[in-house]
């Protein structure tokens, strides 16, 4: 019996969770919105799903959710068709909220508790539990339509979370929170990624997308432009561009060995025409001539990557 268990175990730490979408395309009319789109996505990372505006990527998350079906391909979680498994192994937070405006805020998320398999006194507990954590807890009692928007926005985020879900898809999670909240919604997501769960945002705010995401998907026009690791797509981006700040910069114009990239009175941007010749010989030749008070080697933003590409 002892060994059958720890066969179990060993099975089930070899089979993470895997999110497979395989060539999926979708037409609305005569409009192509996804064409032939692939991605995966692993149990305990942060996908970002980005794209300008129209590029696809609601579409994308209903096809997901199986709200809405592809045209060709499909979508597969551990290897079985979405099409064929409960949507309690799903949650959802989409941009357009939907609250019963009237209902108190507890008994809309107890309904939407039972509604994925909890049990009522379940639902209620993990719903106060999660209020309580968001700062809402007084207003359990209280009309949605009462909350401001930003509370709104947290009621709908518990209502998508509750029933802990495998595959839990945020469309502008951050949308109306402020500064604080944004934090405590962070560590709760941090938490739900160490359980192995797959987690998919889709923002337009690339420094918290830079900031969440291990796994970039950059959608354009229904087709994926960028697809990889964060740190892999920064690396292949990368200008080789040094930053330096300094008492006084202007001679660096008289240097052929380097471009001045951007400057102002404190700092100047260059890169190296050059590429044999050593950063620390220069950056030797130019502390003979100023005082380098810090230099950095210039990695670019997901929003410099982002606007780069789809320009």
């Amino acid at each position: 019996m002892a060994d059958k268990k720890k066969s179990h175990k060993k099975t089930k730490e070899q089979t993470p969770n895997l999110l497979d979408v395989r060539n999926v395309s979708k037409s609305f009319a005569d409009e192509l919105i996804i064409n032939d789109l692939s991605f995966c996505v692993k149990g305990g990372e942060t996908f970002g799903l980005l794209g300008p505006n129209g590029a696809g990527k609601t579409t994308m998350m209903r096809m997901i959710m199986n709200i809405l079906k592809p045209d060709s391909g499909e979508v597969l979680f551990n290897g079985e068709l979405r099409e064929n498994l409960k949507a309690l192994h799903f949650g959802y937070l989409p941009e357009e909220r939907g609250l019963y405006p009237r209902a108190s805020v507890l008994d809309v998320l107890v309904y939407f508790g039972t509604l994925n398999n909890l049990a009522k006194r379940k639902a209620e507990v993990e719903a106060i539990r999660y209020l309580d954590r968001l700062g809402l807890v007084d207003f359990a009692d209280r009309p949605v339509n009462q909350l401001s928007k930003g509370m709104q926005q947290k009621v709908q985020f518990i209502a998508a979370f509750l029933h802990d879900p495998e595959v839990l898809i945020l469309d502008e999670p951050f949308a109306g929170l402020d500064p604080i909240n944004q934090i405590v919604l962070r560590d709760i997501l941090a938490e739900y990624k160490q359980k192995n769960k797959i987690l998919i945002i889709s923002t337009h705010q690339m420094e918290l997308a830079e900031n969440l995401c291990d796994h970039i998907c950059l959608i354009n026009h229904g087709d994926v432009v960028l697809d990889g690791s964060l740190k892999k797509i920064k690396q292949d981006h990368r200008e080789d561009a040094l930053l330096i700040e300094a008492e006084s910069l202007g001679f660096l114009h008289d240097l052929d060995e380097i471009d001045v990239l951007e400057e102002n009175n404190l700092a100047s941007k260059i890169k190296i025409i050059d590429k044999k010749i050593p950063v620390s010989d220069l950056l030797n030749k130019i502390n003979k001539r100023t005082n380098i008070r810090r230099f950095e080697i210039v990695e670019p933003s997901l929003h410099d990557i982002f606007i780069k590409i789809i320009q």
